[in-house]
């Protein structure tokens, strides 16, 4: 059964949502939104559509102190019901946080010591590691979603500054067979970007001088960012993800819907800004402003373009 290519694939496809799962989990203390979607993304139970209606702040505290508090498993389980979770849907979390000691959870039983105990003896009867194996070994034949035909719908509906988004699909893509990545690949529709940020390994970060770039053209234009983008996925390396650093009076000055993507400063001088995340965080710039009366190399950060 342990080789049978319908149970491999459902368990590697749990195991790739595990690891997922795990790194949000790590890092329960300063939880994005965005992290919370993705999340909530990957898990399989009712909790999928009842964490929808949740705060992330009460999630984000319940839920560390069902991991890494003190207490019966039982007093924190039932501490959810303060949030409209009972124990059989949040026990989800302990599943994927650790599938050696917690099965996945049983709508029709009572997640207690006596359910914990009678799969732990379906464990040891089917000779499996752990309860990972055992819920794929359940759900092999019932579960119709294709993993791939999922991150392929979720690759096409990525936008350039998913930065979280594109960061958790490059990481599923990245655990994926040369043949299998091969056909992802192929059916990959989104801006070039995108597609360069998914595929290949990032060098460093990137700083793009907002003001200065949309004053290459006369008149103004923001069309010159885009094209910044597009040549940036033609390098040979990645600078991912990008901050844009705009003047502060831009945003009363223009109009445009790259004011509202994250990652977007304004700041005055917007110089002063560039050069504090170039050096902190150890990025490109991309600017045709020769920064010479700032105290910085400017030629060290500065990459060139040729549009």
């Amino acid at each position: 059964m342990i080789y049978d290519p319908e149970f491999l694939d459902r368990y590697y496809e749990l195991k790739r949502k595990r690891n997922v799962i795990i790194n949000i989990l790590k890092n329960l203390n300063s939880l994005s939104l965005s992290n919370y979607k993705i999340l909530i993304k990957n898990l399989e139970g009712k909790l999928k559509e009842k964490l929808k209606k949740i705060d992330i702040n009460y999630f984000s505290i319940y839920t560390w102190n069902l991991i890494y508090g003190k207490g019966s498993l039982e007093k924190r389980l039932n501490s959810f019901k303060e949030i409209g979770l009972n124990s059989n849907e949040i026990s989800e979390i302990l599943f994927w946080a650790n599938p050696k000691k917690y099965p996945f959870p049983n709508t029709q039983k009572n997640y207690s010591k006596e359910f914990i105990k009678s799969e732990f003896e379906r464990l040891k009867k089917n000779n499996l590691e752990d309860f990972l194996q055992l819920y794929a070994l359940d759900t092999q034949r019932n579960v119709k979603s294709n993993i791939i035909e999922d991150i392929i719908r979720e690759i096409n509906s990525a936008k350039i500054h998913d930065f979280e988004k594109i960061k958790w699909l490059r990481e599923l893509i990245s655990e994926f067979d040369p043949i299998t990545k091969e056909k992802i690949k192929e059916r990959i529709n989104v801006h070039n970007y995108i597609r360069k940020a998914l595929l290949s390994k990032p060098t460093s970060e990137i700083i793009l001088d907002g003001s200065n770039i949309i004053h290459w053209t006369t008149p103004p234009s923001f069309y010159n960012i885009e094209r910044v983008l597009q040549k940036l996925s033609t390098l040979k390396k990645l600078y991912f993800p990008f901050y844009i650093v705009f003047d502060e009076n831009a945003k009363y000055m223009y109009k445009s819907n790259i004011f509202d993507y994250p990652n977007v400063y304004f700041h005055s001088p917007a110089d002063e800004m560039i050069i504090n995340l170039a050096i902190s965080k150890k990025a490109k710039i991309i600017s045709r402003d020769k920064f010479r009366e700032w105290d910085i190399d400017a030629k060290k950060y500065i990459l060139k373009l040729d549009l």
